[in-house]
């Protein structure tokens, strides 16, 4: 009667716990997909790596006493910490993975050891690597080992306690396609816990790579350019006729290499610390007042509403008096620009002139207008935790703050309360460029599986249209020409290519100002917008312009470009 009880009625249960106790499944982690750039080129790869394992199996809590003494060591971890995983995961009775990116030495010492280790075992795995260390690390991001919080989050999504997944950037919002599906080994092994065969192999599948509409050769020169100016910044670069963004770079940047565990720590602390916030990315999260750049924005309100006749000329001497208030508003040129008309104001970046466009638009037709070029609000570029700015009439409504006369004048040349990210002001730049249609900028084109189809991610998508008339947009577009031409922004000027662009110089509460240049071209037929922000950089013609300069001629195919002139500072704004 036993030996049918055993056989007949538990036989099938009996011969599963005793598979389970002579066997055990090695995980294999599926390598993540690559991302590319837009010709093909990598900026996230996979490189092999040794990984340690421990299997539990026939294995007491003494046992571990002898595991601990060689493994340890040998791991780099300290004791407590090691005995404390070993413990977790004897009481469990699972597996655990002991080690990530193992050198060669150490896993020659585990393999030398083996007799002494039972139940640790080492693979080979394909793990993230990023081959340009800073590279595009804003836009790529980082990944790390799944947290409790983010299990419980994506348990659903199969996930599971070890797992790699992003943490920001590309890696984070597209980790779903970017993920593999995990494979692993059905081991044999003996009453030690020692693998003894193979029993059978699933082969884990590879993510899907990632194609990108980011031009790596551009990028790179955006971020040694803006690391030369010794100081923070950030640029944009984006083909206005499809929304493409070639360029979102940061600086300074991080090593996502530093978030593996090869990384190291020191170097993790040295980054979440560093008062210039290299993990943070300016292009899309750093708000700015936009200064003089923002007198597009007003251009456009003052010529659709007719508040300046254009061909009337003002006399600039340097300052503004404020009606019966008399408060005393002064020009970037304290000398004054002398008479001039709407083109030369533009080109030569007058405040006063553009003073007396707020005083007679008024603060709402301002705010109007900024609404409509996409200012205030996310443009839904495909990376986490795009701000979206503040427009002072409504910021100053919601605070229950009176607006007073001196805040239209600051508005109406890009100062006050106004904030701005660069990304934003490359897509004003675009939007003048298409003359009033701005396309929705995005990063990821494609995704394939090696040997598979192509799947299109983004296409192109209108975001928002500016109806003002055709002579709206020919004065202001012609104006900017003539701010490259003859004004402000002459560090911009290609050989053979006309560019239209704009300096910008915004005054900030503590040290220098910030230097903004954004531009479009060729201006007849614009193939390139960008925007180039350097913090307490100066003045905006001599330190933006001439990156922006650089990123035009490359774009554009323009070889031996050198900056046309030099930028005196009675000249910049």
């Amino acid at each position: 009667m036993r030996l049918v009880d055993l056989q007949l009625i538990h036989g099938h249960a009996l011969e599963v716990a005793s598979e389970n106790n002579h066997t055990q499944i090695l995980v294999e982690h599926a390598p993540r997909g690559r991302i590319l750039d837009r010709n093909g080129k990598i900026l996230a790869d996979n490189q092999p790596v040794f990984v340690a394992f421990f299997s539990p199996l026939g294995l007491s809590p003494a046992d571990l006493l002898h595991i601990l003494d060689r493994l340890s060591p040998i791991v780099d971890v300290p004791k407590p910490e090691m005995e404390h995983r070993l413990l977790a995961a004897l009481r469990a009775k699972t597996m655990l993975r002991v080690s990530d990116r193992l050198s060669r030495d150490q896993a020659f010492l585990i393999l030398q050891n083996r007799a002494h280790l039972p139940g640790v075992s080492l693979t080979i795995e394909e793990q993230r690597y990023y081959p340009d260390a800073k590279l595009a690390s804003h836009v790529l991001g980082y990944v790390g080992q799944i947290t409790d919080n983010e299990l419980d989050q994506f348990a659903d999504k199969g996930y599971h306690a070890g797992d790699w997944i992003g943490k920001s950037g590309l890696e984070r919002l597209y980790d779903p396609l970017l993920q593999g599906q995990d494979g692993g080994f059905l081991m044999e092994v003996d009453a030690l816990g020692r693998q003894v065969r193979i029993l059978q192999h699933l082969l884990p599948q590879a993510g899907k790579d990632l194609t990108l509409t980011l031009d790596k050769d551009l990028e790179a020169l955006a971020e040694k350019r803006l690391k030369e100016t010794g100081h923070p910044g950030a640029a944009v670069v984006l083909n206005p006729q499809t929304g493409e963004v070639l360029v979102l770079a940061s600086s300074p940047g991080f090593d996502p290499n530093s978030f593996l565990p090869s990384g190291s720590s020191e170097e993790r602390t040295r980054l979440l610390n560093d008062s210039e916030l290299p993990l943070y990315n300016r292009a899309i999260q750093a708000l700015y007042p936009p200064g003089s750049i923002f007198k597009i924005v007003s251009s456009m309100a003052d010529l659709e509403e007719h508040a300046m006749d254009t061909d009337e000329k003002i006399k600039c001497s340097g300052s503004f008096i404020l009606g019966s208030e008399k408060r005393i508003f002064h020009c970037w040129k304290l000398k004054g620009h002398g008479w001039l008309n709407y083109h030369r104001a533009l080109a030569e970046s007058c405040d006063v002139y553009f003073y007396q466009v707020g005083m007679n638009l008024g603060q709402n037709v301002i705010e109007q207008y900024a609404k409509a070029a996409g200012l205030g609000q996310p443009s839904g570029v495909d990376l986490p935790s795009e701000k979206k700015g503040l427009l002072p009439v409504a910021w100053k409504a919601k605070m229950r703050e009176h607006w007073q006369g001196g805040d239209t004048l600051n508005y109406a040349i890009g100062q006050g309360a106004l904030q701005v990210t660069p990304l934003q002001m490359a897509d004003v730049a675009a939007l003048v460029a298409n003359r009033g249609i701005l396309w929705q900028p995005y990063l990821a084109a494609e995704s394939r599986r090696f040997g598979g189809e192509s799947e299109r991610l983004m296409t192109p998508r209108e975001l928002l249209r500016v109806n003002i008339s055709k002579k709206t947009w020919k004065l202001l577009c012609d104006a900017l020409e003539e701010v490259v031409q003859s004004g402000t922004g002459v560090a911009a000027q290609l050989p053979g290519i006309s560019v239209a662009g704009k300096t910008g110089t915004a005054q900030v509460f503590k040290g220098k100002d910030h230097g903004w240049f954004v531009a479009y071209a060729p201006a007849e037929q614009p193939k390139i917008a960008l925007a180039v922000v350097v913090e307490h950089g100066g003045h905006g013609g001599s330190v933006a312009g001439p990156i922006a300069h650089d990123l035009l001629a490359l774009a554009l195919g323009i070889k031996e470009a050198a900056p046309a002139a030099s930028v005196s500072e009675t000249q910049a704004d």
